[in-house]
């Protein structure tokens, strides 16, 4: 006799069935399956450099143009930014939050927290700023330097606690099955009093970092299991009660939410991709 469901199946449904979608994720198309082809929130982008040299980074793989890609006129959010590190521009996000709100948007400010201190967030904030998106794959020093290139993870940390006093935040993670396991447990133990939700990504491999991966002792034969991903977000949360809600992209989330406990026991998206394109109509800053 073939069985094909176990506690594991039943396990990985009841995950799935939990989860929520993430706030910065509400009003983008890519949570909507009838939408043949969606588009993510229009984004405006301020400048590719970046403090980081993250191993796993798409940014300084394409050349961009400073600018808002995107069709704001349907939109119900704005994000800053997709590339580079936006507050290395820091009178361009605050344009850019003004921008935002004129029109109606929520505005998402996307970052890796080092540049952040109090008195610039109690400023964003009061500009108008929604949430804030911190990234952070790591509560190890020695394994932040890996994937970073920089020792700033004491920095980053303390940065996501006075963020979550004034603003809706949200910390955005990759996951790397038998890499950060321990340390994405540990981090959300550190944050359980302080933000409001956690973002867990799969791992994407580009031809042009592989190299730099495999350099740290990442296994790519290790990955694309969406059972690992699942299985780590409920751990996460089994650590942090009071994080009101620890999950994975929407895009991803709502694709799942159609699948029984046996594909999810089985499922692997594709590790290997191409360093993506932005096929958003694009337009100039307007300042």
């Amino acid at each position: 006799m073939i069985v094909l469901r176990n506690e594991i199946c039943d396990k990985l449904e009841k995950i799935v069935k939990n989860l929520k979608f993430v706030r910065h994720c509400i009003g983008c198309e890519g949570i909507n399956l009838e939408i043949e082809d969606p588009h993510h929130h229009p984004s405006i982008e301020l400048t590719q450099k970046c403090n980081l040299n993250c191993i796993y980074c798409y940014s300084r793989l394409k050349s961009i143009k400073s600018g808002i890609y995107g069709n704001l006129d349907e939109a119900e959010a704005l994000t800053i930014s997709q590339y580079g590190e936006p507050l290395l521009d820091l009178e361009g996000v605050k344009k850019a939050i003004e921008f935002g709100k004129d029109l109606g948007l929520r505005v998402d400010l996307q970052t890796n927290g080092i540049l952040l201190n109090e008195e610039i967030i109690k400023e964003l904030r009061d500009l108008g700023l929604d949430l804030i998106m911190i990234s952070l794959s790591s509560f190890d020093n020695e394994k932040y330097k890996l994937l970073t290139g920089k020792y700033y993870l004491d920095r980053v940390v303390n940065n996501i606690k006075i963020a979550s006093k004034y603003l809706h935040t949200i910390v955005r993670s990759i996951y790397i099955p038998g890499f950060n396991d321990k340390d994405l447990l540990n981090l959300s133990k550190e944050l359980n009093n302080y933000v409001d939700e956690i973002m867990v990504h799969q791992l994407i491999s580009y031809k042009e970092n592989e190299n730099l991966l495999k350099n740290v002792g990442i296994d790519l034969n290790n990955l694309g299991r969406i059972k690992d991903l699942l299985l780590i977000v409920d751990e996460m949360q089994k650590n942090a009660p009071k994080i009101k809600n620890i999950t994975i992209k929407g895009c991803l989330l709502a694709q799942l939410k159609d699948m029984d406990g046996f594909i999810l026991n089985n499922v692997n998206y594709d590790v290997f991709s191409e360093v993506p394109d932005i096929k958003r109509e694009y337009k100039p800053l307007p300042w």
